[in-house]
């Protein structure tokens, strides 16, 4: 490898490649060339490689003929609307416990977790969270390394996909004479260029909405706590100006970024746009309120799906420093304002100026450049790891993450698998998983149908024991009546005699 690096981005609207080295200041970016695209990629996933291929391969054309450059090696990022996130920990014992913890010990627990998906998912990046050493309790990422301890227990979140959409994306990359040295999600490394140093420390969600996709990241104590990828973004909003009106994608695309606003106060009514016909058809009037009404009521789904991301993360009041919102889409007029009239934080607009060179070029504080510009930013700060995986790549070595046997930790001998039968436990442990869900599941739908039985059986008792009081008081009721109609009518012989008794003469 050279003294730059290179990082590649495969997305919805567009191929990227951008080219830094070190600053005095950060990092300096001097070339960043995108070739938009209009198929092969859905919502972050490659749909048709050889489309992509040869977009991807006149992009990086293009870069070595501007910057004279022979690119090999570079870091892709990736994303995918099919990505989750799920809590993972391990502990391990150490057999020397006075011994300082090694760069080495973090490594093999990060390359754990991300061996810790079998089958047709994968993870795609183990981003640690804390660490326990003994009866030091949440331990920062970045402070562990150097402490003494016995007991090491690692917490990381795992960002999970598909294993076809990063192989699709390796493929790609391939296919275009480049090897991958290193991955990073697309949402993370927007975070890296995007956010600065009070947001990551006191806690911020970062929303990148793309082309195909709205990624939200949430940051806090400068480690990222959640990652979430929402399947909608700029693409679906010219989808819905397009249906409205009726106009074609190009137009829709066109219109909503020249006149296109958040939020509808009435001022453009009765104000309309001329889209002119062409091979002799009308010419198109296209309402601006019912442009704005269009969409704001999109951006609002948007923003409320992203607040509902933060809500279920446990984050809606802990993060001071609000919302910051990059991608394509960030240049809508009036966005923050929605933003903000929706979800209640402080929002800010950004782009990676701020945390590259001033003397980067141009196209690289576009805010469409966060991702691919975060990533170089991620790559220096792990350039040595970078350096020996080239080296070993340039040797013929297999790059594998270390396994247990070459740490020792002490405690209990480790047994050795193949990796064949080691996916063959994984998946017989998996199964075993499954079969006990879906035993679990039956039961709770057996007992659900014999209380919704016993139910209806009691409902069914109830009506009939209500039936048998309505009647028998009907009966009463009856009885009564018929004692009452056999009575004689008129007065009786004492009522005579006593009123006869009690008779007043007036003469």
């Amino acid at each position: 490898m050279n003294d730059y690096l290179v990082a590649v981005e495969l997305c919805t609207s567009k191929v990227a490649i951008a080219v830094a080295e070190r600053a005095s200041y950060g990092i300096r970016v001097l070339y960043h060339h995108a070739v938009p695209v209009l198929k092969g990629m859905n919502r972050g996933d490659v749909i048709n490689n050889k489309i992509i291929t040869d977009a991807l391969d006149r992009c990086k054309r293009e870069i070595e003929i501007e910057s004279g450059l022979n690119i090999k090696d570079v870091i892709l990022c990736v994303t995918s609307s099919s990505i989750k996130t799920k809590d993972w920990k391990k502990s391990v014992i150490r057999q020397n416990s006075g011994a300082p913890i090694s760069y080495e010990e973090i490594s093999y627990l990060t390359s754990e977790a991300i061996r810790s998906e079998a089958g047709n998912e994968v993870v795609f990046e183990a981003i640690p969270q804390s660490f326990n050493v003994d009866d030091a309790i949440n331990v920062s990422p970045d402070e562990v390394e150097g402490m003494t301890g016995k007991v090491i227990e690692a917490k990381y979140k795992l960002v999970i996909g598909k294993n076809s959409s990063l192989k699709n994306k390796h493929d790609v990359v391939e296919s275009c004479g480049m090897r991958v040295i290193g991955t990073i999600m697309s949402p993370v490394a927007s975070s890296y260029a995007a956010l600065n140093e009070d947001e990551i420390e006191n806690g911020v969600a970062l929303i990148d909405i793309g082309a195909g996709t709205t990624d939200v990241v949430i940051v806090k104590d400068r480690i990222v706590r959640e990652v979430a990828v929402i399947p909608f973004g700029g693409n679906t909003i010219t989808a819905d100006i397009r249906n409205e009106t009726t106009i074609t994608t190009d137009n829709a695309e066109i219109i909503k970024i020249k006149y296109g606003c958040c939020m509808d106060e009435g001022s453009t009514e009765n104000k309309k746009l001329v889209i002119q016909g062409t091979g002799g058809s009308e010419n198109r009037d296209v309402p601006l309120d019912l442009l704005e009404q269009v969409i704001e009521a999109r951006v609002s789904e948007i923003m409320e799906a992203a607040y509902y991301v933060i809500e279920q993360a446990g984050y809606i009041s802990k993060i001071p420093a609000g919302l910051v919102i990059t991608g394509g889409t960030a240049y809508l007029e009036r966005i923050r304002d929605l933003a903000k009239a929706i979800t209640g934080f402080r929002v800010r607009l950004a782009n990676a100026q701020g945390n590259i060179s001033d003397t980067s070029v141009d196209g690289s504080f576009d805010t469409y450049a966060c991702s691919v510009v975060g990533a170089l930013i991620d790559g220096f700060n792990h350039e040595e790891d970078l350096r020996k995986k080239a080296g070993s790549l340039d040797r013929g070595e297999m790059v594998a993450p270390p396994k247990q046997t070459e740490i020792d930790f002490g405690g209990e001998p480790i047994e050795k698998l193949t990796w064949r039968e080691k996916i063959r436990r994984d998946r017989e442990a998996k199964n075993a998983i499954k079969r006990e869900e879906a035993e679990r599941k039956e039961a709770a739908k057996e007992a659900a149908r014999k209380a919704k039985q016993e139910e209806e059986l009691r409902a069914q008792l109830e009506a009939e024991e209500e039936e048998r009081r309505e009647a028998e008081e009907e009966a009463r009721r009856k009885a009564e009546e018929e004692a009452a109609a056999a009575q004689p009518k008129g007065p009786g012989k004492v009522e005579k005699y006593m009123k006869n008794l009690f008779t007043i003469d007036e003469e």
